[in-house]
């Protein structure tokens, strides 16, 4: 929970904080530095995929948070050919952080359990993570700086809880027998591919859209209120992923997306917007937790998981790149236009779940419901022997 919470706040402090004060008043600079920082982060997150695991990962966690706080400061250098090599310098730093992050998650966790843990740790989180980047707006250049910087070496604080000890307490199960198909692989990475592209094109051309009509304190109070949702729907998506299967959770998420993609189209009340950011929040909260931590490990065993792992960070940050490449083009896109389209979209990203196996084990599915039939059954028992 520290690690993701951390990085998820360096990230959007640094991103929407401190990149516009370094390029000025220039959009255009910004929105093509901000692109190929995303670019320089998945070609990271790909490559890294072939050599991290050989890391002792808390360690080159703490190295990576360490040199990402001690080049932030350079950004003071006026040169702006150097300051965007610093800035792609921190991607790097970065890129590495997050996958070892979330292959550390794997190396703690077993499949029977992942969704309620990613979820519970993304239940405290995910309405947090924008707070410090909102508050760092506010700020001037060394004000945003500072935050980034101290955000920085937050996953530092992790070491007071002694992980490394606590890591070699922790059972796990041998995961080695598990190898997938590549076609499971594609049916579950088309629908995270589909939502990342529309989410940065068309969802983010609707953002844009309602945030230039309304006033910035409402804008900022929709943030927030989607991130209640997110953290909502983390927990929920979570238990749902282990109870019910990784399928159902997915579908859920998804659907929740679309309709939320519908709605924001043809809502002209702004109070109905709240409920509509909060449903967009509980699908984000879903589709973090479970493509984030849980669908990628179920995918992997002991020789792939750092390649399962990078490979859902390419897809994201890919698609933050290309869809920020395109702002322009993307903004001549009406609103309707853009709301029924990612709606469409989203709803066929179904289509690759229905013909993929479920992840979770039959066995372990099998148990759950036994569990809740005998539950059923004692409360049965207990109701006829109270009225006897």
């Amino acid at each position: 929970m520290l690690l993701q919470s951390s990085l998820l706040m360096w990230y959007y402090t640094f991103s929407f904080s401190v990149l516009p004060h370094v390029f000025g008043s220039s959009i255009e600079t910004y929105l093509m530095v901000y692109a190929s920082f995303n670019l320089v982060i998945a070609v990271t997150v790909m490559l890294s995929g072939f050599f991290i695991h050989r890391f002792n990962k808390l360690r080159a966690i703490y190295a990576c948070s360490i040199a990402l706080s001690i080049t932030t400061p350079l950004l003071f250098i006026s040169n702006v050919v150097l300051r965007s090599i610093i800035i792609f310098v921190e991607g790097v730093f970065f890129s590495m952080i997050q996958l070892l992050s979330f292959t550390y998650f794997w190396n703690l966790t077993v499949s029977e359990e992942r969704g309620r843990i990613a979820g519970l740790a993304g239940f405290f989180y995910l309405p947090l993570f924008q707070i410090p980047g909102l508050m760092a707006q506010s700020f001037d250049f060394s004000g945003a700086l500072m935050v980034s910087i101290i955000l920085g070496l937050a996953p530092l604080t992790a070491k007071l809880l002694k992980p490394q000890k606590n890591a070699s307490l922790t059972p796990k199960k041998d995961e080695k027998s598990y190898n997938p198909e590549k076609r499971t692989i594609l049916l579950y990475s088309v629908p995270w591919i589909l939502f990342s592209l529309i989410n940065v094109t068309l969802s983010r051309n609707i953002s844009l859209n309602i945030s230039q009509s309304i006033s910035s304190s409402l804008y900022v109070f929709l943030l927030l209120s989607q991130g209640i949702g997110a953290s909502i729907g983390a927990l929920g998506g979570g238990i749902i992923a282990d109870f019910f299967g990784r399928r159902l959770s997915l579908s859920l998420g998804l659907t929740l997306f679309g309709i939320s993609s519908t709605l924001v189209g043809f809502i002209q009340n702004y109070e109905l917007l709240c409920f509509v950011y909060v449903v967009n929040g509980l699908n984000w909260g879903i589709l973090w937790v479970l493509y984030g931590s849980v669908v990628w490990g179920d995918l992997a065993n002991e020789e792939s998981y750092t390649k399962r792992y990078s490979l859902g960070l390419t897809i994201y940050y890919l698609t933050t790149s290309v869809g920020f490449f395109l702002t322009q083009q993307i903004s001549q896109i009406p609103l309707i236009t853009s709301a029924i389209a990612s709606a469409v979209l989203i709803f066929l990203s179904n289509m690759p779940l229905i013909l993929a196996p479920e992840l979770l084990s039959s066995d372990f599915r099998e148990r759950i419901k036994l569990r809740f039939h005998m539950s059923a059954v004692r409360k049965i028992g207990r109701k006829s022997q109270n009225h006897g």
